[in-house]
C-alpha cells in the first residue's frame, strides 16, 4: 500500500491507528485497484473524492464550500477537529509534509510542526 492510501478522504490517518492494524480495511485500499466496489461504499465523502480522482478532500477546489465535507468536519467530537486539522495541513503543506509529521505519531493523531496553517 502506498503511504497516501493510509490517509482517508476525510483526513483520518490509518498509518498509526490500532483498529486499522487489527480489524479495519481502511477507507481506500481495494477501491483504487477495483477489488472493492466504490458504488457499494456508504461514505459520501469517499465516493465523491475517489470518483473525482483526489487523494483526499483537501485536493478538491470545492473543499471550503462543500456541504458534505464541512458538515462532517464540524461535528463537536474531538476526532473530527483532528481530521479537519489534517486536511488543512495537507492543503497548506502537501502530502509529503503530512506523512513526515505522522512518522512521529504514537497514536491515531499527533502534532504538526509549528506553521501558519
Amino acid at each position: 500500500m502506498n503511504c497516501t492510501e493510509e490517509i482517508g478522504c476525510c483526513g483520518a490517518y490509518c498509518g498509526t491507528c490500532r483498529e486499522f492494524e487489527k480489524t479495519c480495511k481502511g477507507c481506500k485500499p481495494g477501491y483504487l485497484d477495483g477489488s472493492r466496489d466504490l458504488n457499494r461504499a456508504r461514505c459520501k465523502m469517499k465516493k465523491c473524492c475517489l470518483t473525482k480522482g483526489h487523494i483526499t478532500c483537501a485536493d478538491c477546489e470545492e473543499y471550503e464550500h462543500c456541504e458534505t465535507v464541512q458538515a462532517f468536519l464540524n461535528h463537536s467530537v474531538y476526532k473530527y477537529s483532528k481530521y479537519k486539522q489534517a486536511l488543512e495541513f495537507i492543503r497548506a503543506h502537501g502530502y509529503s509534509a503530512f506523512l513526515k509529521a505522522a512518522e512521529h505519531w504514537t497514536g491515531a493523531y499527533g502534532k504538526y510542526p509549528k506553521s501558519d496553517f
